[in-house]
């Protein structure tokens, strides 16, 4: 992440499954979207926007009111091997807010912003893992709309 953060934190996972087959299942699944629906579970919906930014990072911009400033929480996954060769999973966390009193907020909850991105790696790892170990199926024919010019 090159952005500059208040404060940030990296979680990583070792994971029992090819680096390869780790990058197809997160490019076929929607990574975040839990994380986003536990988020979204504490109220935040009318205040926060949640967006994907590039292929891997996503955004959570949180507006304080409409006089107070927002915070930003970036999260960015990353596939690679560990020295030892092992295949592990990132997951880095960057935090800032727009201005001091928001950078405050920022800080005062980034406990609470660690423990859910730890335990969310830690959940990701294992969905990966399940699904590397998953008989590989082939795609069901899909059925396409065509008109019918009369």
């Amino acid at each position: 992440m090159t952005r500059t953060y208040d404060v940030t934190s990296t979680f990583v996972e070792t994971i029992d499954a090819d680096p390869e087959a780790t990058e197809e299942v997160l490019a076929s699944i929607e990574p975040m979207r839990s994380l986003v629906d536990r988020l979204m579970a504490l109220g935040l919906d009318d205040r926060a926007i949640w967006c994907r930014t590039d292929e891997r990072t996503y955004s959570l911009i949180w507006r304080f009111g409409p006089e107070a400033g927002h915070a930003r929480i970036d999260w960015r996954l990353s596939v690679g091997t560990s020295g030892s060769g092992k295949p592990m999973l990132s997951l880095e966390v960057g935090g800032r807010g727009s201005d001091p009193d928001a950078r405050v907020r920022v800080l005062r909850a980034w406990l609470l912003v660690e423990e859910l991105s730890q335990g969310y790696a830690g959940r990701l790892a294992r969905m990966v893992e399940d699904y590397e170990e998953e008989p590989v199926v082939a795609p069901a024919p899909r059925l396409v709309a065509v008109g019918m010019g009369l």
